[in-house]
């Protein structure tokens, strides 16, 4: 049997009409009754009595009713959940998160789940030196990263320019200093979030490209690096938005002639079919 032949026997039986269940059906009378003829035949027995007076449930008819009603609904359920899935509305969708600091990209999650309640939303960690191939292995579906031109197949969206400041520990022998200049940084150590292309730490600390000499404490995820900082451990290039809500514990250093900034956006994978996808990247837009 068909699910058609479910549902035109389903309004039949409930308005004991072929006339009106062609109207709720959108199908020509003629075909609603061939439809229920052949659901029968498949049965083996008369669903309906049919007579001058109208149409009327037999008693084989009134239990096969009430015993598909919650197939059919069942079946409604399916369709729908599956066509959510299939526009986008509805599914999974695995975001990489490289530190809790990226609170103005949790708005837009926010938002998104308000919009999209039946979305499953799922974060995973992703660390800068690996977030690329993880991004490739599909272990997440888009995440939020400095932007690579090296990157391979990867494309980005709602990218932003972050200016960036250098920070410290609110401990460090720089702390309260005044009109420092770049060279006045090179003896201490500077911390990054380990990453697979050099030109990023050139990128953020452009003064060291001459000073190799300068040790690179490198973080295993953006979350480390700023503990790092806070003990004190180097200082740290961060964009300014991020720097100025961070606690009495550091402090962004007055570092005169140092201009550095870095373009972030949500990375993801053209080739990446998940409709809940497509979805967020709309609602990006």
């Amino acid at each position: 049997m068909r699910t058609t032949q479910l549902e035109y026997f389903k309004s039949v039986a409930r308005t004991l009409s072929f006339t009106r269940a062609s109207e709720e059906c959108h199908v020509a009378q003629p075909a609603i009754s061939q439809q229920i003829k052949a659901l029968e035949d498949e049965l083996g027995f008369p669903l309906f009595v049919r007579s001058t007076k109208g149409v009327q449930l037999t008693a084989a008819g009134r239990a096969y009713y009430h015993d598909t009603l919650g197939v059919i609904d069942a079946l409604d359920k399916s369709a729908k959940r599956a066509r959510a899935i299939a526009e986008g509305s509805a599914g999974v969708l695995t975001v990489g998160v490289a530190n809790s600091g990226q609170t103005a990209y949790f708005d837009a999650l926010r938002g998104f789940m308000a919009s999209y309640p039946e979305v499953e939303l799922r974060l995973a960690r992703s660390r800068s030196l690996t977030q690329l191939q993880e991004l490739h292995d599909g272990v997440y579906d888009i995440m939020v990263t400095a932007v690579s031109e090296s990157a391979k197949a990867v494309s980005y969206a709602a990218v932003e320019v972050n200016e960036l400041c250098i920070v410290a520990s609110a401990n460090h022998p720089l702390a309260n200093a005044k009109g420092l200049v770049p060279s006045d940084l090179l003896s201490f150590p500077h911390i990054i979030a380990d990453c697979e292309n050099q030109a990023l730490v050139y990128q953020t600390y452009p003064y060291l490209e001459g000073s190799p000499e300068t040790p690179l404490v490198r973080a295993e995820d953006q979350d480390i690096a700023l503990a790092d900082m806070i003990m004190g451990l180097g200082v740290e290039a961060m964009p300014v938005h991020v720097a100025q809500d961070l606690g009495a514990d550091s402090c962004i250093l007055d570092v005169v002639g140092y201009h550095a900034s870095l373009a972030v956006g949500w990375a993801y994978l053209a080739s990446n079919d998940n409709p809940a996808l497509a979805k967020f990247l709309e609602f990006l837009n």
